[in-house]
């Protein structure tokens, strides 16, 4: 049995601070941004999964792909898995998330996503939505409607013995925009709007949080002048500009690390300010980068000291 409750008795809780709803592109958001699961162990694997880049479905990469999803998310007695962007990136995105979200619902591990900057390149992130309607181990919320804030900001509180246990924040860096200075780049970033969101959430926190999103914090651009692990293989592409995430974790004190994708050739890992820093491994065949894909694995012990390190799929293979 996993160690979060089997589905049959996973206790799932959802606030709602109004109960007002509303709609944009085809999106419901709502007050309805934390999701509550129980735990019966003592301790917290996660397994982030990042860019598959799923294209065709019928080719020998993305029949892989899928495959290899399995393979990692069975290795291991998961409690949730995250997936942090560029799921799809075809015209046949509803059909290839749709396949992705069935092979994650026979595998019965609960997991969850966030979107990245390709996942919408040819149908609105509502059409992706609309294909998990009818699943029972998703843990995902579009969460409110916040100003320039995307689609899917919202908190998992993992408890123990009824009591919070750690926090995970997701937050959706968009993907990219039309107008901006060679200096900013093409990549979105977080709104304040979603600074905000994040802070008024945080500040109440009792206990620890890590934090997922598809773009990498401009931050990341400093690896080269701090020890880094892992494979800095290609320059960061962060998001456009900084608008005070990283002070905001860095004054509240309450999340540890960030974990993201988009850069398929890096999976390295640093410490800045006290904060984890980290890539996940490039998960998908048909992307760009390393074929030697894998996961991120992130442990939460008894004690909520978290660590990490990257698993890849020849490891793990039969």
């Amino acid at each position: 049995m996993k160690k979060t409750l089997a589905i049959a008795c996973l206790v799932v809780v959802v606030f709602i601070t109004t109960g007002c709803q509303s709609r944009r592109d085809g999106v419901t958001f709502d007050d309805a941004d934390t999701v509550v699961m129980a735990m019966t162990g003592e301790t917290l694997t996660i397994l982030q999964l990042t860019d598959m880049h799923l294209t065709f479905g019928i080719d020998h990469n993305d029949r892989s792909t899928y495959q290899a999803i399995e393979t990692l998310v069975m290795a291991d007695d998961y409690d949730l898995v995250v997936f942090t962007g560029d799921m799809v990136m075809s015209p046949l995105a509803p059909w290839l998330f749709a396949r992705l979200v069935m092979v994650m619902e026979r595998l019965k591990t609960p997991w969850t996503f966030i979107f990245g900057n390709h996942d919408g390149d040819y149908h609105s992130l509502a059409t992706l939505i609309a294909q998990t309607e009818s699943t029972e181990y998703l843990m995902f919320l579009p969460g409110p409607l916040l100003e320039e804030g995307g689609v899917g900001n919202f908190k998992i509180t993992f408890t123990h013995e009824n009591t919070p246990f750690y926090h995970l924040y997701f937050l959706d860096t968009k993907s990219e925009r039309d107008e901006h200075t060679e200096a900013e780049g093409k990549y979105d970033y977080l709104s304040p709007a979603q600074v905000a969101w994040y802070a008024a959430h945080v500040e109440n926190d009792t206990v620890p949080s890590i934090v997922f999103m598809h773009t990498p914090l401009r931050q990341y651009l400093l690896v080269s002048e701090h020890p880094y692990e892992g494979n800095f293989n290609e320059p960061v592409h962060p998001q456009g500009k900084d608008t005070g995430f990283f002070d905001a974790m860095v004054s509240h004190g309450k999340s540890v690390g960030v974990f993201v994708g988009h850069d398929h050739e890096n999976d390295f890992q640093f410490i800045l300010d006290g904060l984890l820093l980290a890539y996940g491994r490039v998960s998908g065949y048909n992307a760009y980068g390393p074929k030697n894909i894998g996961g991120r694995v992130i442990t939460i012990d008894a004690n909520a000291v978290m660590s990490t390190h990257i698993v890849l799929l020849r490891e793990v293979s039969p």
